[in-house]
């Protein structure tokens, strides 16, 4: 773990980089989640580019807030960040609240990003579909759960059924991080309250940025028609549906994802070549 001082605070990170990577990568974690929940993927594409990995302020190792926060502030706390570290301009991958908190980062610092993976995320909005039943409760799981037991339920919730069976390995993982980094109840409320607030939906034209839009087929957090409105407002979006999966394609599918995550990145890098 690394940490950075940005304004008034400080955020916790972790980098993964070979001595002479491709390009800047940075990833965004989602609501009450962690870097942690990055590392399978962070330590794949760090092989070949810097992957920058920050926890979110009031979340993980990063210093803790009292005062409400909107997604705009944690994208300002993004830039800060790609800036404090010499690490723009960047990829950026974001997952559900990572992927809010990268739209306005290409929105407000447009100079500091060079294209946008937006996975199982929304532009929010009046027009926005509804969580499944599923989903919801993944979002309003009891408070007195053990933290561990906690990220059990939700990614059993949040994902396609058939993941426990087919890699049950995933929640032991997804619990080992939730007892390294448990979300207090408070904090978990600002992010949720944030994520409330989101919309890009009126400025999604004006992202003039390569874009890859990855949803899974049964998300019932952030349903479908949801990435479908990305994919149709950011013009020139590559969009990847992943059936039979839910709302966290990195470990539902991982392989795929990092075979269409490393062929974006490298695409995106041969475009600008080729210019």
């Amino acid at each position: 773990m690394k940490t950075v001082r940005i304004g008034s605070h400080s955020l916790a990170y972790t980098e993964v980089s070979p001595p002479h990577p491709r390009a800047n990568v940075l990833f965004l974690s989602w609501l009450g989640g962690s870097r942690l929940g990055w590392s399978s993927i962070v330590d794949e594409i760090g092989q070949e580019y810097r992957a920058l990995a920050p926890d979110h302020r009031d979340t993980g190792d990063s210093d803790t807030f009292s005062d409400a926060y909107t997604v705009a502030d944690l994208a300002d706390d993004a830039a800060a960040f790609l800036t404090a570290l010499d690490a723009a301009p960047a990829f950026v991958v974001g997952l559900s609240l990572g992927g809010m908190v990268a739209q306005h980062l290409a929105l407000r610092h447009p100079e500091l990003v060079r294209g946008l993976v937006l996975v199982a995320t929304t532009p929010g909005g009046p027009a926005s579909t509804p969580a499944g039943e599923r989903g919801r409760a993944a979002l309003f799981l009891p408070a007195e759960l053990e933290a561990g037991e906690r990220a059990r339920q939700a990614l059993a919730l949040m994902s396609e059924a058939s993941l426990l069976e087919r890699d049950p390995a995933a929640f032991e993982v997804a619990a080992a991080n939730a007892r390294r980094h448990p979300q207090s109840t408070a904090s978990y409320k600002r992010q949720f309250r944030a994520v409330r607030a989101h919309d890009t939906s009126a400025a999604l034209p004006s992202l003039h940025f390569p874009a890859l839009i990855i949803h899974g087929e049964t998300d019932e957090l952030i349903p479908l028609p949801d990435g479908l409105r990305l994919a149709d407002g950011i013009s020139g979006a590559q969009l990847r549906i992943y059936p039979h999966t839910g709302h966290m394609p990195h470990i539902e599918r991982r392989e795929e994802f990092l075979t269409d995550l490393r062929g974006f990145l490298a695409g995106g890098l041969l475009e600008e070549h080729t210019r």
